[in-house]
């Protein structure tokens, strides 16, 4: 009983002496060690980029080494969905994509696809009638990368695979859909029109935000990310906060069992409720660790 009681009084201590670290961070990373009350061996939290061009992906043999010695690999989704299983979370029912915008609207999206992928009107409508806003964002985000695209999760997928690491997800694809469907008919129509207006704004400020990525600026991230006007930033909970408080307690659970290896978007991580700070709030002990 004594024993119970002591180590309820370090934890307690430990709680006491949590450090939260000062936004904006001093030394930042994409890299992060965690160590804290309860675990034996060091944990480890990396920030991901979902989709980066080819000269910004940078994956040094630290991380491979890292993923290699730990027992499991936690990321946003365990892996893929398959057709089956994500084709009823990305299409519509009873309605058609072309019913949530103006005639406008739709030309503009018509002359996008002609101009980009070279799809008459007739096949654009096939392909995307019966599919949701969030399908054509996506098609639109992947479409600039096409043929210069790196994908940080499809690599520590493979890692793992190879070497039997069992891979888990902090959410499904429902999940992730759901944040997307819970939106106003209005934003997911803006959230489309904006991944088409201005190109070459969109492209600079992609290139800004890897340049930050390679540069292991997290919080300067979160800043971006929250000072530009769209819906992500009108949405912020639903977005970043409300999924990083979510997440915290999952994590937790993974790494009290056994050194894990956990991969998020790095637009996660930064930010006074990041989760690093939440989880330096929750007593564990988070130290930056350059990768490059």
């Amino acid at each position: 009983m004594k024993k119970i009681l002591a180590i309820c009084l370090l934890c307690c201590v430990h709680l006491l002496r949590a450090q939260v670290s000062e936004y904006p961070l001093k030394k930042s990373s994409l890299l992060w060690k965690i160590e804290g009350p309860g675990l034996t061996a060091p944990s480890f939290l990396f920030g991901t980029m979902h989709m980066i061009e080819r000269e910004y992906f940078f994956f040094p043999e630290k991380i491979e080494k890292l993923i290699l010695s730990t027992e499991e690999l936690v990321m946003e989704l365990p892996g893929l969905p398959s057709r089956e299983e994500s084709l009823p979370l990305l299409t519509l029912k009873g309605e058609s994509f072309f019913d949530y915008f103006t005639k406008e609207q739709s030309d503009s999206l018509f002359q996008w696809a002609s101009t980009n992928m070279n799809m008459t009107e007739a096949l654009f409508r096939k392909t995307m009638e019966s599919m949701k806003p969030f399908v054509f964002v996506q098609l639109a985000t992947q479409w600039k990368f096409i043929g210069n695209m790196e994908s940080y999760e499809q690599t520590f997928e493979a890692l793992a695979c190879t070497n039997k690491i069992p891979i888990s997800g902090l959410e499904t694809a429902a999940d992730q859909m759901g944040i997307f469907d819970h939106l106003s008919r209005e934003q997911q129509t803006e959230m489309v029109m904006e991944s088409i207006r201005n190109p070459e704004k969109i492209m600079q400020q992609t290139r800004e935000m890897e340049q930050l990525y390679v540069d292991q600026n997290i919080d300067s991230m979160y800043m971006m990310i929250m000072k530009h006007e769209s819906v992500i930033v009108d949405e912020q909970s639903a977005f970043l906060d409300d999924r990083n408080s979510r997440w915290i307690p999952l994590i937790i659970q993974h790494i009290a069992s056994h050194p894990t290896f956990i991969a998020v978007g790095a637009g996660h991580l930064g930010g006074p409720k990041g989760v690093v700070r939440l989880l330096q709030g929750k007593g564990y002990t988070l130290t930056p660790i350059r990768i490059k």
